[in-house]
């Protein structure tokens, strides 16, 4: 959705023109920012399954550090294949996480329903097919980089969803229970379970047509 905006070009640019220059005095490496990455995924988990808005704070600082990293190795000449393996690697465990809190936080509220269960599961299974249909492609040889629902969008989308949720919660007098409880997480999360998987089977449809004989 992102790829290729001038949003994401001019995000880029600020990151390679303040952030990295800085990272790049204090020896900090690519691979350090994606192990650190991971473990505040963790605490935004946690932090999701109780305060959805510093879980949501938290999962942008992943995102950030996802997209900085591989900035810092590009620009100082550090991209190597270990650390592409080990950030693509971390990246799913990373979303897995913040995942779980979600979910977590949902079973505090008693949302147990088959429906709810299956929404998960399809967002898991979106995300996951997202990306291994990339990875398969690009073993074959052939670049596999549309679709709306990538990582990045996705982790914007549920970090504001948890930002954004608390404060809608207040505004509309919902408590736990109410049919407008959790409104805006539980939107996000049904466009999730559709966007993730409909973009995979676009993926999945364009790279077989590109390598139809």
């Amino acid at each position: 959705m992102l790829k290729g905006t001038s949003l994401e070009v001019g995000y880029y640019r600020l990151l390679e023109r303040r952030l990295v220059p800085f990272l790049a005095v204090t020896g900090i490496k690519p691979d350090h920012l994606s192990v650190l990455g991971l473990l505040i995924s963790l605490v935004a988990g946690f932090a999701f399954a109780f305060y959805p808005l510093i879980g949501g704070l938290l999962t942008l600082v992943t995102g950030l550090l996802d997209t900085l990293d591989g900035s810092l190795a590009r620009s100082t000449g550090q991209s190597r294949k270990f650390g592409a393996f080990l950030d693509s690697v971390l990246d799913r465990y990373t979303e897995l996480v913040i995942y779980i809190g979600v979910w977590f936080y949902f079973y505090r509220q008693g949302s147990t329903s088959p429906a709810f269960y299956l929404t998960f599961l399809l967002i898991l299974f979106g995300s996951l097919m997202v990306s291994y249909t990339r990875a398969r492609a690009e073993g074959l040889g052939e670049r596999c980089m549309g679709g709306i629902f990538q990582r990045g969008e996705r982790i914007i989308l549920i970090a504001l969803a948890g930002i954004f949720n608390p404060l809608v919660n207040r505004l509309m007098d919902s408590h736990p229970g109410h049919w407008m409880s959790d409104i805006v997480l539980v939107v996000v999360l049904m466009v999730l379970a559709v966007g993730t998987n409909l973009t995979a089977i676009w993926r999945f449809l364009n790279v077989l047509r590109n390598l139809k004989p």
